[in-house]
């Protein structure tokens, strides 16, 4: 196997039931590899952490006590095979207080060939009311799967990860990470990694003469190649001020919302940096463009990266807010694809824009559905174009949907076109779950309500049903596959995790696979 380096989209503000991928089974001749979020730089997929040609998925699980209330997050593998995952091959990361608090970050950090997880998590120091200590750990990958979590050395220590990629481009991974006390301070830990899992070297983010310390950790980091020239690049998100920055900041990490205002004028709520040779370097001129893209009346959106187009260059998947004001259809979410160019990061072709509102796609668009959220790329129906997913987390009273935005089969032979498809009928459109035909092959919009899909959507809402990145083959047959959570299912007593088999039709909706932390032997009411 061949060492690569990730260019995925990750974020730091992690809501802890999530997936991500992992794997079992005998080897599989021929396999693709991943078209998104799991393709490493050179080219190899990251989907896959013990090299038996089938991915796996990784999820952080934060189960519910009825005398404790929320418990910390535990840290679950799920492996995959010729069927599929398989609850039964499973790793379960051990110390019931270690607080997983992600994200689950995709690399080859010691170069040995096979895929390694990197994440954050917090430890108490032996008793309840010890001191919280924050960490980043890694999960090496290898033939019999990841091995236990091991803390990274030397400059690490007290950093948690945001984000994994090769900024300088010298082919070894390096990590993004911000302290864990939450007052902003982020380091770059420059690979290679040694034995002992010790950066080579560590630096400050650099910043540029106008700019002033951000008091507030970034809400999210993204990576991503974005001008094509095998280094990776790296997109901030920061959280609107509530005024809040200059209050003492919570020693085990900042509340939601915490992240500090805007320091001058010149700043925005996103920061965009250029790997180059020497590491990461501010680069200005995308921001406010990047910024109007995930904005929303509570601040920036969570992006993702992956190469939309087809072009060999990652693009951003920007969810926003959408058009303000009255109406229907105002403010029911976005996904603008702001698209990568040797130039730059949106200086080359025009941003696509997709909403509920565009013609073929199914369902009724409401204010506040968070039509985009979630998005990622990845080659579903098996014809080496990248289809996109996007999720509505709040649609109907937040039990939520994904939709399945198939690549065109003309133009540049990919990306979704939303402008080639057909006019729908009356009666079409008022059905969320039917599927679209036009020049971009099939438009799906499922969820727990759909027919065939084991389970079904409380009538009190909040499943908060949604597609969890990175798309994943975990069967091994050239189709990627989506994997969704409902952390709400069960009135939030169970949550659940459905896997949508890609096919060369789209995602089968007759043979959904079905499984909750319970099958992985984590209990969410321990009493």
């Amino acid at each position: 196997m061949r060492s690569s380096v990730p260019v995925a989209a990750v974020a730091v503000s992690v809501s802890v039931l999530l997936l991500a991928g992992c794997s079992e089974g005998g080897g599989h001749e021929g396999r693709r590899p991943a078209e998104g979020a799991t393709k490493g730089a050179a080219g190899a997929s990251l989907g896959d952490f013990n090299g038996d040609g089938y991915d796996d998925f990784a999820t952080a699980i934060r189960p519910t006590s009825a005398s404790r209330g929320p418990l910390p997050a535990r840290l679950a593998v799920v492996y995959g095979g010729a069927h599929g995952l398989d609850p039964r091959h499973r790793l379960v990361a051990n110390g019931a207080e270690d607080d997983y608090v992600g994200p689950l970050l995709r690399t080859d950090l010691d170069r040995d060939g096979f895929t390694d997880l990197v994440t954050a998590r917090f430890r108490h120091g032996g008793s309840p009311r010890a001191e919280r200590t924050g960490e980043t750990v890694v999960l090496r990958g290898g033939p019999r799967g990841l091995a236990a979590p091991r803390p990274l050395g030397g400059g690490a220590a007290g950093f948690l990860a945001l984000a994994v990629g090769d900024f300088d481009g010298d082919g070894a991974a390096d990590v993004l990470a911000s302290a864990a006390d939450g007052r902003g301070a982020v380091r770059v830990l420059y690979g290679p990694f040694g034995a002992k899992a010790h950066p080579a070297r560590t630096a400050p983010l650099p910043t540029g003469p106008t700019d002033r310390p951000r008091r507030g950790a970034p809400a999210t980091a993204t990576a991503g190649d974005f001008n094509g020239d095998h280094r990776t690049d790296v997109v901030l998100t920061y959280r609107y001020g509530l005024g809040q920055a200059d209050e003492p900041q919570r020693a085990d990490g900042p509340e939601p919302g915490d992240t500090a205002p805007l320091d001058t004028p010149l700043d925005t709520p996103v920061a965009h940096y250029r790997g180059g040779p020497k590491g990461l370097v501010r680069d200005r001129r995308p921001e406010a463009r990047l910024a109007h893209a995930l904005g929303t009346e509570d601040g920036p959106r969570e992006p993702a990266a992956g190469d939309a187009d087809h072009d060999g260059t990652d693009d951003l998947l920007a969810p926003g807010q959408g058009t303000l004001g009255p109406g229907r259809h105002r403010g029911s979410g976005r996904l603008t694809v702001v698209h990568g160019a040797k130039s730059g990061l949106g200086r080359g072709r025009a941003d696509l824009t997709v909403d509920q509102s565009a013609p073929g796609m199914p369902g009724d668009a409401r204010r506040g559905d968070g039509f985009g959220g979630s998005p990622a790329v990845g080659d579903i129906t098996g014809d080496g174009r990248p289809d996109l997913v996007v999720a509505a987390p709040e649609k109907n009273n937040g039990n939520g949907r994904l939709t399945l935005l198939p690549g065109a089969r003309h133009g540049r032979g990919g990306e979704y076109a939303p402008d080639q498809a057909p006019d729908q009928a009356p009666d079409q459109a008022k059905d969320p779950n039917r599927e679209h035909d036009g020049e971009h092959g099939r438009v799906q919009s499922l969820d727990l309500d759909t027919p065939g899909v084991p389970g079904r959507h409380t009538p009190y809402g909040f499943d908060a049903f949604a597609p969890q990145p990175p798309l994943l083959d975990v069967d091994g047959d050239g189709h990627e596959d989506v994997i969704a959570a409902a952390p709400g299912y069960g009135r939030g007593r169970t949550g659940g995790f459905w896997i949508f088999r890609g096919t060369d039709h789209g995602l089968s909706t007759g043979d959904v696979r079905h499984f909750t932390p319970a099958d992985l032997g984590i209990r969410f009411r321990t009493g």
